[in-house]
């Protein structure tokens, strides 16, 4: 019985010397902790989570784009049929620019001059009669705006059926592909202008563009239309722009996007490939980036690997300076190479890791040619950022990163004490 009691005053003396051993150390919290107070995290930014939509014969909630292609043609690029806020769609662009041998983007710099170009009427229950080449009107009955082109009015806008009742069969007297519209035209008449490569049918009132499957003659389906979110094939990842100073970022959805924001000052980085992982910093002089020809051209970058916490300065300009500009992206590591400035790794598993550890300096060129310094590191492309991930199919991409930019000039980067 003695024996007994001493075994229980033992083990009493034991547990009560584990909860004091506990009271006095706390066990160390070993989840990152990405907030110091100074620095501005993004969490989640959502990358293209569009990318796998790709397209469908049938139209559906929040479809925006649509691509059309007549027999065994190729499919036209994406057509968006939903405006931006603001801006007026118009489904003639480029009906009267000749591609000739020019190149694309030529071709599509005088596409967008001719459309600052257009000539805007007073509104009209009916077509104005004296008229000239890219003038343009509201009318009043239908609701509807018509361009005058190539001698042709075109409706702008794109009549897509969102009712999603079954259509009846649309039958058209094809005309073949021409350089314009066909004159005198009858309703039913279509064609594919060779310039824009789209297909149009007339409606009595206006040519407008083809937007729903349509029969020729024995042939069904001789004209097909496909709708998308994204306006892309599934697995294409859209890129996108980001600038630190307020944290705005764009799609880069069309050949338009690209050609009003890529050759700007105003975005710091873009997010380019799969999962938007593959990163460019905006610097002109990089032949094989997204910033080529920009008016940024001092933008460098460094990667640091000992942590961000203890990048305290930023280095000396000339460290920026020696860093070549096609070295200004930052990529991933896989089993055919170390990528460029990688900041994770993939492997047979196709889920990325992340390097822990690695940042990257930065030294942005402003507008008046001055710079500001920073620091970034990027966490992960996973939504809610997982420390540990074992599925390939977790929702991404979802960005997320911290980043300090110092506004007064100087190179002091420290954001911890």
């Amino acid at each position: 019985m003695q024996l007994l009691r001493k075994k229980i005053l033992v083990l009493f003396g034991s547990a009560l010397l584990l909860l004091c051993l506990q009271a006095c150390y706390k066990l160390e919290d070993l989840t990152p902790n990405y907030e110091d107070g100074v620095s501005t995290i993004i969490y989640d930014l959502p990358g293209d989570t569009l990318a796998t939509d790709g397209w469908d014969a049938d139209f559906e909630s929040k479809d925006i784009y649509l691509r059309q292609r007549f027999y065994n043609s190729p499919w036209t690029d994406s057509i968006r049929f939903v405006p931006f806020a603001g801006v007026q769609l118009n489904a003639a662009r480029g009906v009267d620019i000749v591609r000739g041998s020019k190149t694309a983007d030529a071709w599509f710099a005088e596409v967008m001059e001719s459309e600052r170009a257009i000539r805007w009427l007073s509104a009209s229950a009916q077509h104005p009669v004296a008229v000239q080449e890219n003038d343009a009107y509201a009318n009043t009955v239908d609701g509807y705006h018509y361009i005058r082109r190539n001698n042709a009015w075109y409706q702008m806008e794109i009549a897509v059926d969102s009712s999603g009742v079954a259509a009846e069969t649309l039958t058209i007297d094809w005309r073949g592909f021409m350089q314009q519209a066909p004159a005198s035209p009858q309703t039913g008449y279509a064609y594919r202008n060779n310039r824009n490569n789209r297909v149009y049918i007339f409606n009595g009132k206006a040519w407008e563009l083809l937007a729903r499957n349509a029969d020729y003659r024995q042939n069904i389906n001789f004209v097909e239309v496909q709708f998308g979110k994204s306006g892309k094939e599934a697995g294409i990842y859209s890129p996108f722009l980001f600038r630190f100073s307020d944290k705005w970022h764009q799609f880069l959805r069309d050949n338009a996007d690209s050609v009003r924001y890529l050759r700007t000052n105003e975005w710091d980085f873009a997010f380019t490939g799969d999962f938007n992982s593959m990163i460019y910093l905006n610097n002109g002089r990089a032949k094989l980036s997204p910033a080529t020809g920009s008016p940024i051209t001092k933008s460098s970058l460094i990667m640091y690997e000992y942590g961000y916490e203890f990048m305290d300065e930023a280095p000396d300009d000339e460290f920026f300076d020696n860093r070549p500009a096609d070295m200004m992206q930052i990529g991933f590591e896989s089993q055919y190479g170390t990528g460029i400035n990688s900041w994770y790794q993939i492997g047979g598993t196709f889920i990325a890791k992340p390097f822990p550890y690695r940042a990257y300096y930065l030294r942005l060129e402003q507008p008046d040619g001055s710079y500001l310094y920073g620091k970034l590191q990027l966490i992960s492309m996973y939504k809610g950022a997982p420390d540990v991930l074992t599925d390939a199919n977790w929702p991404s991409p979802y960005l997320t990163f911290r980043y300090f930019i110092q506004k007064d000039g100087s190179r002091n980067l420290k954001t911890k004490d």
